[in-house]
């Protein structure tokens, strides 16, 4: 093969690359398009684009593609690309993990995902990346991937929480999730559950507190959703001692009996309610 050929080859790998691979690493593109090339030479090359506004700056090591007569001013980031990039583990969460599946009721500044090393928020012009380890109880069963599953965004996979485990991270910290409101909207649009998947990931961060807050999230959507009574009485037979709030972060409500949780006033209801 010339060296004339093999140009023209490397040329239109380059642009296969950067078409499939709207924002990537250092590490990435050395593995893809530059494999048995040094360090520097494929620093070199990512060098070049930068300077020719082919590629932006992200984050020290990871880039982003200027569409060909784009203002590179005027680009503007897939936040869950990036956050995918930030670390080769990242899992994306709470509100991000109701974007990415498609559930969201409305869009959110931040973007969350969970990581095995966490880093410093990453500010980009309309909002933040954050990263959050996982639960401490599935760091210590090695079972921080329950519940996850995979979904594609412009031909790349992102690993994603579940519908099931999205919804009790919600329930476990609604702020994340852009508030209780938020979090009841955005799950109405579940057509399904997987009641196996949900009582799996409970049992193994063995929380009462998210038992009963499941349990009466279900209790309310048990007829959409499918839900058996036996399945409510299971989740019931966990729930806490005494009673707790629903949003922790917020006094007041009433309390349901069933479920031993003050839920704020705008969500209760139904016979089961009793005033605090």
């Amino acid at each position: 093969m010339s060296a004339k050929h093999k140009g023209r080859r490397d040329v239109t790998d380059l642009e296969v690359y950067f078409q499939t691979h709207p924002v990537f690493t250092l590490d990435q593109f050395r593995r893809r398009v530059g494999a048995g090339t040094s360090p520097a030479t494929a620093q070199a090359r990512i060098k070049y684009h930068l300077a020719r506004g082919r590629l932006k700056l992200v984050e020290k090591g990871v880039y982003a593609v200027i569409p060909p007569g784009l203002d590179p001013k005027e680009l503007l980031l897939d936040r869950f690309l990036v956050a995918a990039a930030l670390r080769n583990d990242a899992i994306l969460a709470y509100h991000s993990a109701l974007e990415v599946l498609g559930y969201a009721h409305s869009t959110y500044r931040d973007t969350f995902f969970l990581t095995a090393r966490r880093r410093k928020d990453l500010r980009l012009v309309d909002g933040r990346i954050r990263s959050f380890l996982h639960p401490k109880p599935l760091r210590a069963r090695r079972a921080e991937e329950f519940g996850v599953v995979v979904r594609e965004r412009v031909g790349v996979r992102l690993k994603v929480t579940g519908p099931e485990r999205t919804l009790v991270d919600c329930l476990s910290a609604p702020r994340y999730g852009g508030g209780l409101e938020e979090v009841f909207q955005s799950a109405a649009g579940f057509p399904s559950l997987d009641l196996d998947v949900l009582i799996g990931y409970l049992e193994r961060l063995g929380q009462r507190r998210l038992y009963a807050a499941a349990g009466y999230y279900l209790e309310r959507e048990a007829k959409r959703l499918f839900v058996p009574d036996r399945f409510l009485d299971r989740l019931a037979r966990e729930r806490p001692t005494s009673p707790v709030y629903l949003d922790r972060g917020k006094r007041g409500g009433r309390m349901q009996a069933r479920w031993n949780l003050i839920v704020p006033e705008r969500w209760a209801g139904g016979q089961r309610s009793l005033e605090v």
